[in-house]
């Protein structure tokens, strides 16, 4: 997809993966829109504000309101699409915020998308739609098994983006995260990698529950990347198909990722916790994206690690346990 003066809108650009798309747009030359409520504030676009020729626009809106998303799509060529409730413990707050949101939202949109004539639509799902899978390799052919409202609604978002556009000209393709870490302008703490690195930090200890599930996992950065792969890559190679964006040697057990932050902070005790209310494990193939796209990741899990202790380090953030952090903390009316 050529840059030059193209215009994409960004849903959920304010937050954690989408503030990294957003810089990766602009530096490419893309003229960027963001769509976001704003519930955890505008700084991690502020400093974008006034940069350059004006290139980045943020609207204040709900991707549940009409009017909110005809006014946010019109002029636009392409849709990257990472507006909702983020997280099963988020998700399970309120279980009709969630599906209305999550699900119902994106049934707008790609109506809006297809009356507006956008030509790419990227929506960005999750590995979690392959929820409990024993020790399988998974890749994107393979059969899921949502075990969370989060998962579900991803699920089911996928679904109708991939028909929606049926008989048109828009180009979809859907993106399954591996679990993301990392630092962001929006950061987040209730992710494992993040959390862990924290309680390192300040605790000199990280607490492992369960220990054997499986998580992909890949850097925010990383995953941002993956979305525009997505957006540029030949249509004839991306219409209509889904990409798992992670890297196969960054599969590691719950008790591995523990481990990984240990050694890279020389101290760190961990404390074995038998019980996990968390019964997802999935071990994902990531060769498709490689293969198809070239795409690769820049950062491994040892390098989030020393960025987050870097960033606590400076006193970038205050306190870690403040509920801006925690998606689950807020409430989505």
């Amino acid at each position: 997809m050529a840059s030059s003066k193209q215009r994409i809108l960004v849903t959920g650009g304010a937050g954690y993966i989408g503030s990294h798309c957003v810089r990766i747009l602009l530096a490419k030359g893309f003229t960027v829109r963001v769509l976001d409520n704003l519930i955890f504030g505008d700084e991690s676009l502020t400093p974008l504000m006034g940069n350059g020729a004006g290139n980045l626009e943020l609207v204040q809106g709900d991707i549940r309101h009409v009017e909110d998303v005809v006014a946010a799509t019109k002029g636009c060529q392409g849709v990257i699409h990472l507006a909702g409730i983020v997280g099963d413990p988020a998700c399970e707050l309120d279980p009709e915020a969630t599906h209305t949101i999550n699900y119902e939202a994106t049934k707008i949109l790609v109506e809006v998308a297809k009356y507006a004539n956008v030509r790419r639509f990227v929506f960005a799902s999750t590995c979690s739609v392959y929820g409990a899978a024993e020790d399988y390799i998974l890749n994107e052919g393979s059969v899921v098994n949502p075990v969370s409202l989060y998962a579900e609604t991803n699920l089911r978002s996928e679904h109708i983006i991939l028909r929606g556009f049926e008989g048109t000209t828009t180009v979809p393709t859907v993106v399954r995260f591996a679990t993301v870490f990392g630092t962001s302008a929006r950061m987040r703490f209730d992710l494992v990698v993040n959390i862990m690195t924290a309680k390192a930090h300040y605790d000199g200890k990280v607490r492992v529950f369960g220990g054997d599930q499986w998580r992909p996992n890949v850097h925010v950065h990383d995953a941002a990347r993956g979305l525009v792969a997505c957006l540029e890559g030949p249509e004839d190679r991306v219409r209509g198909e889904v990409f798992n964006i992670g890297s196969n040697d960054q599969n590691y057990k719950i008790r591995e990722l523990g481990e990984i932050v240990a050694r890279t902070l020389p101290g760190t005790q961990i404390e074995i916790m038998k019980d996990s209310p968390d019964k997802r494990s999935y071990h994902v193939s990531f060769d498709k994206a490689r293969y198809v796209l070239g795409y690769e990741v820049h950062h491994t899990v040892a390098q989030g690690v020393l960025e987050i202790a870097d960033l606590l380090k400076e006193g970038k953030v205050p306190n870690y346990l403040d509920d801006r952090y925690y998606n689950v903390k807020y409430e989505y009316k």
